[in-house]
């Protein structure tokens, strides 16, 4: 018995910094998805915002901009939004940095893009 002293110590040394990194790991995994599903939502809003009949298409990137800025809360940060389509469409891109917890690894980019008809009335 007097052979095992230490194991237990030696073991929690080899599996603590595993275990640590593994949940670090995912929780950046996780700020990565928030991130993304924030500049998505903020791209859908433009496209809703800049596809009303009558509306401007240059309105959609400033309510997408505004829309990440409420909501990312610190997590999302160089939040830039502009809009791309033409006459029928209306595309509106958002971009940003996910905020990154390891201190010597750069933010990750985050791009999402949404795109829709624009509104028109016609005859029937």
């Amino acid at each position: 018995m007097r052979d095992e002293r230490g194991a237990a110590t030696a073991e929690l040394v080899i599996v603590l910094p595993v275990v640590m990194l593994t949940i670090m790991a995912c929780m950046q995994v996780c700020l990565l998805f928030f991130g993304q599903s924030v500049a998505l939502a903020a791209a859908q809003e433009g496209v809703r915002a800049a596809r009303a009949d009558g509306a401007s298409r240059s309105a959609g990137a400033d309510v997408a901009r505004r829309y990440a800025e409420r909501t990312a809360g610190g997590f999302l940060t160089s939040i830039t939004a502009s809009n791309a389509g033409d006459t029928v469409t209306v595309r509106v891109i958002v971009r940003g940095q996910s905020l990154s917890l390891v201190p010597f690894l750069p933010s990750i980019p985050v791009v999402e893009e949404a795109a829709g008809a624009v509104e028109r009335f016609t005859t029937p």
